[in-house]
């Protein structure tokens, strides 16, 4: 059910960011040439109310999916907000409704955790302009905040998400009363850091998609020149260690074992100070 939930919230995701224009934007051409010297055609911008209806009768729908695949695969869909998990029964299609709304704002935290990374590596590429245009219509001004002020919007997010929500979830007998206030805030510093341990799959799914694309030539699309100058970034502190044999560069691995190991560890030890501040 878990698999399925996110495949629908990245539907609703795609239609979000299709309402808002994102990515309707023509490409720049260099300034000199015979394309970038024209003038583009101004061209009428019309919007379309069908993403708008499609995103909100999925997230109204998805209830009915919930109490479906849950009465067939026996499985209770879950909010995992590392380091805790609110389990929603399906025998309310209030529950079910509001657990298809936290799971899409969920969803959404974590694309832009993601693409603040991104954007926070991208700087630091070789010829960074491209890819800060790029990252800057995926983020919108956040994209151009300073570094460690824009890095703590996902963290923000999310801990406020769970200090919102923690009280209406209690009333609907869905989540335990937390132990006090002091108690709620500290579960939300805690909720707000473990939105960091989901860049273990952007960052290890970086490094072998550029480990692959070093040794398979797999053409000259962007993607892949933004895979192996992106990719480069966190690898830098590995290039001291003695770990080219030959044509053969390990540091791709360890770096991605590196970035496994320490997401775990962090886990762990969100995980272990939220059971002693309590539920």
């Amino acid at each position: 059910m878990a698999f399925i939930n996110l495949l629908l919230d990245l539907v609703v995701l795609v239609l979000g960011l299709s309402v808002l224009g994102i990515g309707n934007r023509a490409p720049s051409h260099r300034a000199g040439t015979l394309l970038g010297n024209l003038k583009p055609a101004e061209s009428r911008r019309t919007r379309s109310w069908k993403p708008v209806l499609v995103l909100v009768a999925l997230l109204f729908l998805r209830p009915f999916l919930y109490r479906i695949l849950s009465d067939v695969l026996g499985e209770i869909p879950s909010w995992n907000a590392i380091p805790a998990s609110i389990p929603f029964r399906p025998d309310s299609f209030l529950r079910l409704l509001v657990f298809s709304w936290v799971s899409f704002l969920w969803t959404l935290i974590h694309f832009l955790c993601w693409v603040l990374l991104l954007s926070a590596l991208s700087k630091a590429c070789r010829d960074p302009a491209n890819w800060n245009r790029f990252f800057e219509e995926l983020a919108g001004p956040l994209a151009r905040w300073p570094l460690p002020l824009s890095l703590l919007i996902p963290g923000l997010a999310a801990g406020l998400l769970w200090l919102i929500l923690r009280w209406p979830l209690r009333l609907m007998a869905i989540a335990p009363p937390p132990a006090s206030t002091a108690a709620l805030v500290e579960q939300s510093v805690l909720v707000g850091l473990g939105i960091w341990v989901s860049v273990r799959w952007l960052l290890g799914g970086l490094l072998l998609l550029r480990l692959i694309n070093s040794y398979v030539y797999l053409g000259t699309h962007p993607f892949w020149d933004a895979v192996h100058q992106i990719g480069g970034v966190p690898l830098a502190p590995f290039r001291r260690l003695p770990l080219q044999f030959g044509k053969l560069d390990l540091s791709p691995l360890l770096a991605t074992a590196a970035v496994f190991l320490a997401a775990a560890g962090l886990e762990r030890a969100l995980v272990a100070a939220y059971f002693r501040v309590g539920p």
